[in-house]
C-alpha cells in the first residue's frame, strides 16, 4: 500500500497543474499595450477597444493611470492576434462637481475617438509579434 503525505501530494499536484498550463499555453500576440497623447503624456483612464476587420472580433481593456492595457478577447484570452484592428477609446470624465485645479483625469481624450465610424485609429498587428502595442491619440484633435 502506497501512502501519500497530504502536503506533498498538494505540491506535486500543484506542480503538475502549474506545468500543464505553463507547457501547453500559447502566445496570441501582444499581451500589453500603452495609449498616449501626441505629447507623451499617458492616458490616464478610460478603456480601449480594438475591432478586427476581417471577422469584427472586439477585444478590449481597461486603461490604467500609466495608460498601460491588456487586450482581452470576450473569451478572457489575453493578448491580440494577428491581423489589422480599429481602435476607439472611451473615456467617461466626470468633472462638473470639481475646480478646475481639482482634476487629476489629464488630457482629456477627444470624443471623435470613442466612436468606430470617427475615430481613425488602427493597428495592424503582424504574426508572430509580441512587442507592446503603442496607440497616439491627437491631443489637439477636433471634439
Amino acid at each position: 500500500m502506497i501512502k501519500f503525505d497530504g502536503t506533498k501530494w498538494g505540491i506535486l499536484l500543484g506542480a503538475t497543474v502549474l506545468l500543464a498550463t505553463v507547457g501547453c499555453g500559447k502566445s496570441v500576440g501582444p499581451t500589453s499595450g500603452v495609449v498616449r497623447f501626441d505629447d507623451g503624456t499617458p492616458v490616464t483612464s478610460g478603456s480601449i477597444e480594438f475591432r478586427r476587420l476581417s471577422d469584427k472580433a472586439r477585444f478590449a481593456s481597461r486603461i490604467d493611470p500609466q495608460g498601460m492595457f491588456q487586450p482581452t478577447s470576450l473569451d478572457d484570452e489575453v493578448g491580440l492576434p494577428a491581423g489589422a484592428y480599429e481602435v476607439v477609446v472611451v473615456q467617461i470624465v466626470l468633472t462638473e462637481d470639481l475646480a478646475l485645479e481639482a482634476h487629476t483625469h489629464g488630457n482629456t481624450v477627444p470624443r471623435r475617438y470613442a466612436d468606430y465610424y470617427t475615430s481613425d485609429l488602427k493597428v495592424d498587428i503582424a504574426p508572430n509579434q509580441t512587442k507592446r502595442i503603442e496607440i497616439v491619440v491627437p491631443v489637439d484633435a477636433a471634439q
